[in-house]
């Protein structure tokens, strides 16, 4: 079987890699407002009690959250979004993000919780089912993790994360013109992302039609922004074309 591109929420243009799909936390970098230095803001002085974070909206924390994963501290990103949980226990984005990031970790029970949650709260939203498939795919229950990508896509059908996932999903199983029709819409959505064009060739090739899966390799090479990405798709091209070199070639020239 082929090998598919992996994707992430925070990036469309992972590398090629195992033939699954990956859908983590969106994690760009998002700077904390400055306090307010007005003579009515809270003084800080050593050994105070205050804490910065206690009047902070469940937004902001997030915010605060995803500015610490952008600077490499992800410990604290998620002791970040832990004291959030615990302020608002009821809001859907926390538990979401949370989830993600936890995910992201290789922690798919805790995230599963979280994004079970997440959904209990909120129930149509795309990221947080795209997450929880993902989480369902690292146990192996693919059938709910397709399930979660048809209702993202259902509630938002230009969600290009879900149709990506769901169209490696489906390719994995077989179901090719699915999987198809996915990377078409993903293609259509973004002809500037790199991803869809690499795994939508090897739709093509296992479906018999290798000019296309040529042509979109080529449009691949054109666009992937990482050297190693085109070294595996340019050793991917050489090979689909000496295959199709006619065997008397050799003979006639």
């Amino acid at each position: 079987m082929a090998t598919l591109v992996t994707i992430s929420l925070s990036a469309c243009d992972s590398g090629p890699g195992k033939s699954t799909a990956d859908a983590q936390v969106e994690s760009e970098a998002i700077v904390q407002q400055i306090p307010n230095t007005g003579t009515d803001a809270p003084r800080v002085r050593p050994h105070s009690s205050y804490d910065p974070h206690a009047s902070l909206t469940p937004d902001k924390h997030v915010q605060v959250a995803l500015q610490h994963l952008a600077e490499g501290r992800a410990t604290q990103a998620i002791d970040s979004l832990n004291q959030a949980v615990e302020m608002y226990p009821d809001n859907a984005n926390l538990h979401g993000v949370r989830g993600s990031l936890l995910l992201e970790q290789g922690r798919s029970s805790a995230a599963l919780a979280d994004l079970n949650r997440a959904l209990e709260l909120d129930a149509h939203n795309p990221m947080f089912l795209t997450n929880r498939a993902q989480a369902y795919r690292n146990f192996g229950r693919i059938d709910e993790a397709m399930a979660d990508l048809d209702k993202a896509i259902e509630t938002d059908s230009g969600f290009i994360a879900a149709r990506f996932n769901r169209g490696s999903l489906a390719f994995n199983a077989g179901r090719y013109p699915q999987a198809l029709e996915d990377f078409d819409a993903c293609v259509a959505a973004d002809p500037h992302s790199a991803a869809p064009y690499f795994n939508r060739a090897s739709v093509h090739d296992v479906m018999g039609n290798r000019a296309l899966a040529i042509a979109d390799l080529k449009r691949f090479l054109e666009i992937a922004p990482s050297e190693e990405w085109k070294d595996a798709a340019k050793a991917l091209l050489q090979r689909w074309q000496a295959e199709d070199v006619p065997a008397n070639k050799a003979d006639l020239s």
